[in-house]
């Protein structure tokens, strides 16, 4: 049997083959995979080489095999032992989660206990001219804000880092998303001639902005905040 040292990235009518290969499985189902989660399958395949399977899927093309897992949210991960029983599972998973399963599926080590539930926004709230003072102006968190639209090919290309930097970070910085065309007032108001537009907000004061559908100057834009 040839030795993986890379993640092996497979599809429905593959992944069968891929398990019956005899060896423990960490399976990630993903849509988009960020550089840091790249970088964790990248070295977990290579260090746990011979031992260990990496296996990658993308769930938008090969949606049957998150339905067979249960529907989680990607990016998730499933533990498979050798003799192909489901060991652990995680949802929303970040490269500690990748390691931590990777223990528990090959040394026995425990998992982290759950830690207790945060405080925060950890999905983007919708605001709109009408609540834009409460939600925005009046946040006693700093609040990133979304000047989007649907027909914005842009937008829907940024839109999944806002939702990740709400779901990190939403107990430091709120996450808020404008529609443009339905909201006008507001959009007028903070000049918004170009879209995707996203604010920070400090104090109910326009701290920073940039334009364009751009993760690393989004994510150093927040830097500071989180």
């Amino acid at each position: 049997m040839p030795v993986f040292n890379t993640p092996i990235t497979t599809n429905e009518d593959n992944l069968k083959k891929v398990l019956a290969q005899g060896l423990p499985t960490l399976l990630v189902l993903h849509r988009d995979l960020d550089k840091p989660l790249q970088d964790a399958l990248e070295k977990s395949a290579k260090k746990h080489a011979g031992n260990l399977l990496v296996v990658r899927v993308d769930v938008e093309e090969n949606p049957g095999i998150l339905v067979k897992y249960g529907e989680p949210a990607p990016p998730a991960l499933v533990t498979i032992t050798a003799d192909n029983h489901v060991k652990s599972d995680a949802v929303t998973i970040r490269p500690k989660d990748v390691r931590n399963h990777i223990a528990h599926l090959l040394d026995d080590k425990p998992l982290p206990a759950s830690k207790a539930k945060r405080e925060g926004y950890f999905e983007p709230i919708t605001v709109t001219d009408q609540n834009f003072r409460k939600e925005v102006l009046k946040s006693k968190m700093p609040v990133l804000v979304d000047f989007w639209a649907t027909w914005c090919q842009p937008c829907h290309m940024i839109a999944p880092h806002i939702k990740e930097i709400a779901r990190d970070h939403g107990d430091k910085i709120k996450v808020a998303k404008l529609d443009v065309d339905r909201n006008q007032v507001m959009a007028g108001r903070y000049n918004v001639r170009s879209i995707p537009t996203m604010i920070l907000f400090e104090g109910g004061q326009p701290a920073q902005r940039i334009t364009g559908a751009d993760p690393s100057s989004l994510r150093a834009m927040i830097k500071h905040y989180v």
